[in-house]
């Protein structure tokens, strides 16, 4: 549900609601958040009353099914903006969504918006859900945020980081964990055969010789080397005023940008709601809508959930291929 003072309820709500939309889809899906909330946002939102959701894990029938950790009051629903309730609440419906998902009772993951500001005045010390579910896999995981349109699908080496700590956060061991995935995501889960990637620079004009910084030949270009000695072909690093012109004409299937704004642009000028956020690197596979919990907007009616459903059905889509690659 993500956090329950945003829109989630309410696209969550809508989607339950198209039945045609959830027959074509194939899938069962359950929610895992509040049940009154989901019913006091239908009610808020003028959309009828109970659709009969049912209660704990749901494998068809064309049932969808609500798990409620019931960790959250929903007469704070209607609160406008982030707080630690929506937080707190954000952080236990993941942790528990992740949970059935590593015990086999589900095969993918899709979060709706969670705020930062909400996440933080809850005392979570991560900043969004790829460093959360990082965490949550533990081990050698190495989460990395890939955003996936109709044209185009980016990588991210750093995601949320100002701007003035990146030069001394990227490392060749970053960039080349940061390609490997991809590469093997684009393969595995996307059927992109073969992987053509391109690897965007991070100074203008690919720092030109050392004139506008050395970060190029100091990092991204033995990250480059050690990639070919594996095996994994990238181009770069690529100017990124036109790396991206190159990956819509076709040169390109997957661009790995450095840092946020660098990736999340370009990737979103043909509208967020075509966006679908996936964290690749993960035991598990996650997807999510591009925007956030847009909590000036929640419970009026008028939450758009078209970023929602491309989010689903990536899911869906990427676990139907994961399990066709292990038969």
């Amino acid at each position: 549900m993500g956090d329950p003072c945003g829109i989630g309820p309410e696209l969550c709500y809508k989607l339950v609601a198209d039945r045609e939309w959830r027959a074509r889809l194939g899938a069962a899906m359950t929610i895992v958040g509040s049940r009154d909330v989901l019913l006091r946002a239908a009610r808020r939102c003028g959309m009828g009353s109970d659709p009969g959701y049912a209660r704990g894990q749901v494998t068809g029938g064309g049932q969808v099914g609500v798990i409620d950790p019931e960790v959250f009051d929903p007469a704070l629903a209607g609160a406008a903006g982030p707080g630690a309730a929506g937080g707190g609440a954000s952080v236990a419906y993941i942790e528990r969504a992740f949970s059935e998902i590593v015990a086999g009772r589900a095969d993918a993951l899709v979060t709706c918006p969670v705020s930062k500001q909400a996440l933080d005045a809850a005392g979570c010390p991560h900043p969004g859900h790829t460093e959360m579910l990082g965490e949550l896999a533990g081990g050698d995981c190495n989460p990395v945020m890939m955003m996936t349109s109709k044209r185009l699908r980016v990588a991210f080496v750093t995601t949320h980081l100002p701007f003035r700590e990146l030069a001394g956060v990227l490392s060749r061991e970053k960039v080349v964990d940061t390609v490997r995935i991809f590469a093997d995501a684009l393969d595995r889960y996307f059927a992109v055969r073969p992987v053509k990637m391109a690897l965007c620079a991070l100074n203008p004009h690919a720092g030109d010789g050392g004139r506008f910084g050395d970060e190029e030949e100091r990092i991204l270009v033995p990250a480059l080397e050690s990639l070919a000695e594996q095996g994994i072909g990238a181009e770069g690093p690529v100017p990124a005023d036109s790396v991206f012109y190159k990956a819509l004409e076709g040169r390109y299937n997957g661009v790995v940008a450095l840092y946020h704004d660098q990736g999340m642009i370009p990737v979103k000028m043909h509208g967020p709601g075509t966006v679908v956020n996936v964290t690749i690197g993960l035991p598990i596979i996650r997807a999510s809508p591009a925007h956030g919990t847009a909590y000036d907007i929640a419970g009026k009616g008028i939450a758009d959930p078209e970023s929602l459903k491309n989010a689903v059905c990536t899911a869906v889509a990427m676990a139907e291929r994961d399990k066709k690659g292990k038969l």
